[in-house]
């Protein structure tokens, strides 16, 4: 069954600023792709309420609402489909995605929506002052995230093959253009010189207030947002995703010693995750898609935890379809706090037991948001950059930061040489559990894993080996109709 969806108006933004600047009557306006592009902005509060519609499309369900979060656990040997599911991700379970795959569509159309919009705001002409420069700092930033989330899911990753097809990358506005894939290091250096500019542009940091010199609002900057520190721990994820581990470090080293974020203590893990309201505090979050009650994906998104919660009592979500593996559970020590965000109970159609994310609170009145960028995710990406520049030293240093704060009883990492990454990639996969990480962790280090499909039936399972071709999306079948210059991935 095909998932049905809220749809997100990612474009409404532009468009009433477009019909509000006329005073002609409707009947007489030009259609909207005859306006110029910069046209629309007139001044800093106008490029506001354009990248806070940048911000909505984020929350789309077939991007950090749901499926991009979804697919890296439920791709990779954490998490599977119980038998009594909805009929949602049975492809990405099953590994056996077609063209024509709804999922693979939608990411796509909504990633491209979300660039187009980024790039009204980064090629608009309005006079330059610190809350510009700040927004097309944000704007750039969300199109090298739209771009980097494309790159990975449809095409080759860079530690394997970086002059392989990836996808197109698209810096203006023109709905007749068609273009050609990019190679997968191109789209890369076009991220790189995304974030690169971002940091130059960039004027404010977390709690920082903007006032608009136009109407006078103002807003503060939370981790809605994006700031300073959230474009170096962009930088840090993608510099890892390609290997660069030089460049992984110091974009890391700058978030940890210049950007003032802690780690949530052991005893307000659950806390933390239960709390839906955006931080200005720079403990643990750095960037989130955020969902309140008057925005939200409500049973089709992590909030809600429709996906993750079955609907029966105590859990308070939706479907419950997802499950962690046992495998994953007990990865966790009794005094491993994260351990406490699983529960073991039971679930319809499951003879075994349901190992239950409550990571996901199904919170109804600040309804969880997606944590895009966290500080342990960083402190975990500079622990595998030291690790592979050979300083295992302060490698297992980091590493212990962020184990040692989440088991109290753990006395911490002290192993050398090979076990040290396989360390590394354990606190991964406990600390990043369902959110979205693993698969890109196995992939990205041509690692062969067991996807478990059903936990009941271990003869179904599937061996994933590295260079397998569905583990990139298919290019959508309608957008290879319409633009002939864009191949399709092998094996579609």
């Amino acid at each position: 069954m095909k998932m049905k969806y809220k749809i997100q108006l990612v474009g409404f933004a532009f468009v009433m600023l477009i019909f509000s600047s006329c005073t002609k009557s409707f009947l007489d306006q030009k259609p909207y792709n005859s306006v110029p592009a910069d046209g629309a902005l007139k001044n800093d509060a106008d490029m506001n309420a354009a990248m806070n519609g940048v911000y909505a499309s984020l929350r789309s369900v077939d991007l950090y609402g749901l499926t991009l979060f979804i697919k890296g656990d439920l791709m990779s040997d954490n998490c599977f489909l119980t038998s009594a599911n909805s009929g949602r991700y049975l492809s990405m379970n099953q590994y056996n995605m077609i063209n024509t795959d709804g999922y693979a569509n939608n990411v796509w159309a909504n990633a491209y929506t979300t660039i187009k919009n980024a790039n009204l705001i980064i090629n608009s002409n309005i006079a330059s002052n610190d809350n510009v420069s700040q927004l097309k700092a944000e704007a750039l930033t969300v199109r090298a995230l739209m771009h980097f989330e494309l790159v990975r899911n449809y095409g080759t990753p860079y530690t394997v093959d970086p002059s392989k097809p990836g996808v197109p990358i698209v810096l203006s506005f023109n709905q007749n253009a068609l273009p050609a894939r990019n190679t997968v290091k191109e789209v890369y250096t076009q991220i790189i010189n995304d974030l690169t500019a971002a940091a130059g542009q960039v004027k404010f940091t977390m709690n920082n207030t903007m006032t608009f010199n136009a109407t006078g609002s103002s807003r503060v900057l939370n981790t809605s947002y994006i700031t300073k520190y959230a474009i170096s721990a962009l930088l840090a994820r993608v510099y890892q995703q390609m290997g660069d581990w030089a460049n992984a470090k110091t974009a890391a080293l700058d978030v940890v010693n210049n950007g003032g974020f802690t780690l949530t203590s052991s005893a307000g893990l659950a806390g933390y995750w239960a709390n839906g309201t955006p931080r200005t505090d720079k403990v643990e979050t750095i960037f989130e898609v955020t969902q309140d009650a008057n925005n939200n994906n409500a049973g089709n998104g992590l909030t809600l935890s429709g996906l993750y919660l079955p609907a029966a009592a105590p859990y308070k979500g939706n479907y419950g379809d997802v499950l962690a593996n046992a495998s994953l559970y007990n990865l966790y020590s009794n005094t491993d706090v994260r351990k406490n965000l699983i529960t073991v109970g039971s679930r319809a159609g499951q003879v075994s037991a349901a190992y239950i994310c409550r990571k996901y609170s199904g919170n109804t009145t600040d309804y969880d948001d997606t944590k895009v960028l966290r500080y342990a995710d960083v402190l975990l990406i500079l622990a595998e950059a030291y690790y592979n520049l050979g300083d295992i030293a302060n490698a297992n240093l980091v590493l212990n930061q962020v184990a040692k704060q989440r088991d109290p009883s753990f006395t911490g990492y002290i192993d050398l040489g090979a076990q040290a990454l396989e360390n590394i990639l354990t606190e991964r996969r406990k600390e990043l559990a369902f959110e979205g990480s693993r698969f890109w962790d196995l992939v990205r280090l041509k690692r062969t894993f067991v996807k478990v499909q059903d936990q009941d039936a271990p003869q179904n399972n599937l061996t994933i080996v590295p260079g397998d071709p569905k583990l990139i999306f298919p290019i959508p079948l309608n957008e290879t109709n319409v633009n002939t210059t864009i191949a399709q991935n092998p094996g579609y």
